[in-house]
This record gives structure tokens, C-alpha cells and sequence, in this order.
């Protein structure tokens, strides 16, 4: 049940094309994938389909990674900010957040267990060209930083010139600050500032 959960998501966000082997560019490699299984609190099960980043080659399948995480003495100053000035805090926590990373380099993976009790049986013949980001891979987290902060920044918030993961608004519903930690978000500010922020 949690693995064509996880399949039909990924389908749903067109994570992936199914291409033919044959038009793979010579010299590329193919990678891997593995399933994470993890029991929540509440006893239900999640599967997380896993690239296995450690068989990409640097210059090819990736140029940069880095994880998006705010400063420990910028959380301090937010917090500060929030005694002084009364605000409320609030954790968001952005689920399968990686997916919406766009890859800007082609990637191929091989097919994996199982995908053919979800989508039609494509054959040995076939293998996957990722277009999202995918949990495993080496520049997940920055595509899904760099995905996060053009979104932010069109919906009116600044970045923070000394914590690149800090960015803020002022509009008429007051003070609203986000401080990112890879997925998970502090959401700082008047009440309506962050309903707006969260919406």
C-alpha cells in the first residue's frame, strides 16, 4: 500500500519519462534506486523510493550540492525578535518536499522492483530520465532550495544578505519571517502575516 503510494505520487508529480535504453549518450551511467520503509507514530507505514546517490559521478549528473540550513545565531536572533516584539512561531514541515526540485541535469535510472504493478510493464528495454529531484540524490536539497526561494520571492519575500535560508516580508498584515532547515520551515510573525505566508 505505502510503495504504490509512493509510485503513484511520484507519477502524479511526473518525477520521471520512460525512455528507451538505446538513447542513453554514451558514457552515462545508470543509477540505482532502493526502498526506505519507516513506521510514523501513529503505526502507519511510509516507503521512500531512494536514489542511490553515491553512484553519481561529479561534472556529469551533478556541478554543486548543498543543504539549505539556517544558521544557528540566526535562530537565536528570530528568537529574540519573537520575545521582543510578541510574535507567534509556527513549524512547517513540507511533505515530500525534494520532488519539486527541477534537475537541471539529465539523469537516468534504472527501472525499479515494482513498478510495473503500478504503470504498464515497460520491459527491459526501457529506463527512467529524471526531470525531479529525488530523495538520494546529491543535489536534491539544493533544487528544492533554489525551488523554494523563486516561490518565496515571487510571493514578496526578501532573502537575508548574511543567511541566504532567512528571508522576510513586510506588507500590511505586519512581519513575516522564514527561516528554512532543508524541508522543515520556522514561520515567525503576527498571526495573519503567517496565515497568508502559509496559504
Amino acid at each position: 500500500m505505502a510503495i504504490r503510494k509512493e509510485f503513484k505520487d511520484m507519477i502524479r508529480r511526473g518525477v520521471w519519462d520512460v525512455v528507451e535504453r538505446s538513447s542513453i549518450p554514451e558514457g552515462r551511467r545508470l543509477i540505482g534506486s532502493k526502498w526506505v520503509f519507516k513506521e510514523k507514530r501513529e503505526g502507519r507505514f511510509r516507503a521512500r523510493l531512494v536514489c542511490l546517490g553515491y553512484s553519481q559521478i561529479s561534472g556529469v549528473d551533478f556541478s554543486d550540492n548543498y543543504a539549505p540550513v539556517g544558521n544557528d545565531i540566526t535562530f537565536r536572533v528570530i528568537m529574540v525578535l519573537c520575545l521582543i516584539y510578541n510574535l507567534h512561531a509556527v513549524l512547517l514541515d513540507v511533505e515530500t518536499a525534494f520532488l519539486y526540485g527541477k534537475l537541471e541535469e539529465e539523469i537516468y535510472m534504472e527501472i525499479l522492483t515494482g513498478y510495473k504493478e503500478v504503470y504498464t510493464n515497460p520491459g527491459n528495454d526501457k529506463v527512467l530520465v529524471l526531470k525531479m529531484a529525488m530523495y538520494g540524490l546529491v543535489q536534491a536539497a539544493r533544487q528544492w532550495f533554489k525551488c523554494l526561494s523563486d516561490v518565496l520571492i515571487t510571493l514578496g519575500f526578501n532573502p537575508c544578505e548574511s543567511d541566504p535560508c532567512l528571508m522576510y516580508r513586510i506588507d500590511e498584515d505586519g512581519l513575516c519571517i522564514i527561516l528554512m532547515y532543508v524541508d522543515d520551515n520556522l514561520i515567525v510573525g503576527s498571526i495573519k502575516a503567517i496565515d497568508k505566508a502559509k496559504n
